[in-house]
């Protein structure tokens, strides 16, 4: 709100200013040019009042930077906050079940590989702290430089945690899925051979 505010206080300052210093310049010109018993005065005020509109407008630009800067401080701060709240919500939501049988555990790795699809594009926010904190790290010193540093290592363990939690799920769920599946093959393995046993009990005996 401060910055947009300024931005219209320097538009109208810059416009109105410009416009009254080029006025008093060109009324000292024609003083100055037109030989009036004060011009040394006129000139002396003149060159007055064009280095006052030169400070005037160097504060103007430092003001704007200070407001650019604290703006892009406190967005970092935000974005900060909001993406490390978002990394500790996903990682509140991988479940630890793995199901009871290979149906069940292969759904449950259908969710867990989407699931980790979302997580996945959370990677572009993170970069964009990581990369504003060590910008702005860098434009600062002492304890601001390594606050900024502080929250862009918070974001980044979260972010290490969650992808961490995510490849063991993918794992145990894998493995899961993989067990279920011999036991599968196994059961499916031990009732052709009892059948096989079958035929051959049921088959006549030679005498």
């Amino acid at each position: 709100l401060l910055r947009d505010k300024f931005r219209e206080f320097s538009r109208d300052t810059g416009g109105l200013g410009q416009e009254r210093v080029d006025a008093a310049n060109a009324a000292a010109a024609a003083l100055i040019a037109g030989g009036h018993p004060e011009r040394a005065a006129v000139a002396q005020w003149q060159a007055g009042l064009n280095e006052a509109w030169a400070e005037l407008l160097e504060l103007v630009a430092t003001r704007a930077q200070e407001l650019a800067a604290a703006h892009d401080l406190q967005r970092f701060r935000r974005d900060a906050r909001q993406v490390l709240e978002h990394l500790r919500d996903k990682g509140r939501q991988v479940p630890e079940e793995l199901g009871r049988d290979l149906r069940a555990a292969e759904g449950l790795e259908r969710q867990h590989q989407a699931f980790e699809h979302d997580v996945q594009a959370l990677s572009a926010q993170v970069s964009q702290v990581q990369e504003a904190a060590g910008r702005l790290a860098a434009a600062y010193a002492g304890p601001r430089a390594e606050e900024l540093r502080a929250q862009e290592r918070l974001v980044s363990a979260a972010w290490a945690e969650l992808r961490g939690r995510c490849q063991r799920r993918r794992r145990l769920l894998g493995d899961t899925v993989e067990q279920f599946r011999f036991l599968r093959a196994a059961r499916d393995l031990r009732l052709w051979m009892d059948g096989m046993n079958l035929q051959l009990e049921a088959r006549e005996r030679p005498r």
